[in-house]
């Protein structure tokens, strides 16, 4: 079984529970939310991608003026359930679809400057290698307008998870050694228990330097890599820290 097909195993084993625990807006959606409602554009097209049940979604409907075309794309298609339900008739000024697909492969379907937000709420950090990061971020770029933005968070190395994924981390780093570099460090394997089975999800903790990297190297003006505490409040402490937090942009002249 591939990491990716574990993954979606996992959450079709654990939609149901998952979207329960997920009711609440997330902390950290408010930045999403206050660069869409900052935009001077009054439709809106939005590609969020590992978009799970429906939070970003849910956050998006309190959107005031503004009419919002929404794809949300998801390995779960039991997740996608939950989410296609959450669009009601009074939704009038949310048109909402869904893809149930890997990102990789779904990606290719979109035309060149499709969207003027793609959105990854910790979900980028689920891609494997170097290479399909990279080959996300080129088509991330060909695929938002210009002055398009791309949103992303993703796990940190805060003191909590150093501490709750210590043993993880020290079989990533051993890896690594082992491998003389081949393996990368910073990409760890996480068991998870549903129905009764054991899980493997694989997480890239990205630290701020390669983030930059990798939106440079890709087209981007990166306007923003910082990090985000608990309550989603821009914090410098990566220690107090529980996301990381990418905003870039696709612009006709980089700066």
């Amino acid at each position: 079984m591939t990491i990716q097909n574990d993954l979606k195993q996992f959450y079709d084993a654990e939609a149901k529970k998952y979207a329960q625990t997920r009711e609440k807006f997330r902390s950290d959606a408010k930045v999403f939310l206050d660069e869409i409602q900052q935009s001077e554009q009054k439709t809106i097209k939005i590609l969020e991608f590992g978009c799970g049940s429906w939070r970003l979604l849910k956050t998006l409907k309190t959107i005031k003026g503004k009419k919002i075309d929404y794809i949300g794309i998801d390995l779960s298609n039991e997740l996608l359930k939950i989410a296609k339900k959450q669009i009601t008739v009074k939704d009038t000024h949310i048109s909402a679809t869904f893809v149930c697909d890997d990102i990789t492969n779904a990606i290719k379907n979109y035309k060149q400057e499709s969207f003027d937000y793609i959105i990854g709420i910790a979900s980028f950090q689920h891609i494997p290698t170097k290479k399909e990061r990279f080959y996300l971020m080129k088509n991330f770029y060909r695929l938002l307008r210009y002055d398009g933005k791309i949103l992303m968070t993703n796990w940190s190395f805060s003191s909590r998870f150093l501490s709750k994924f210590q043993h993880e981390m020290m079989r990533a780093i051993l890896k690594y050694v082992i491998s003389r570099g081949k393996k990368e460090w910073n990409t760890i394997m996480i068991p998870w228990i549903a129905q009764r089975q054991t899980f493997w999800r694989l997480y890239h903790i990205f630290t701020r330097k390669e983030l930059l990297a990798l939106h440079v190297l890709s087209g981007f003006s990166v306007e923003k890599i910082t990090y985000l505490n608990t309550k989603g409040d821009e914090t410098s402490e990566r220690r107090q820290s529980k996301n990381t937090l990418t905003i870039a942009q696709k612009k006709v002249f980089v700066d």
